[in-house]
């Protein structure tokens, strides 16, 4: 399956919805506004967290941490 994100994805505190291929949402993502580093709870469209996701600060290279029933499940590291 294939998902559109909204051109605005990294908007500070914005609220979002994951859409699939014909333009349904399908998720919705909630920003946490004034918050250090990116937050975002990614949820299903009855506002059920599914995952947390949080930006790691002091790191070299942008780094998130995603969380699952508030265990870290994966941590991801953008490359240059």
């Amino acid at each position: 399956m294939r998902y559109i994100v909204e051109a605005r994805f990294w908007e500070r505190g914005e609220d979002f919805h994951v859409c699939d291929h014909d333009g349904r949402p399908v998720f919705r993502v909630e920003g946490m506004a004034f918050s250090w580093g990116d937050k975002l709870s990614f949820q299903d469209l009855k506002q059920q967290e599914l995952a947390f996701i949080s930006q790691k600060l002091l790191s070299w290279m942008p780094r998130f941490r995603i969380y699952r029933d508030g265990t870290l499940v994966v941590e991801v590291l953008k490359e240059s």
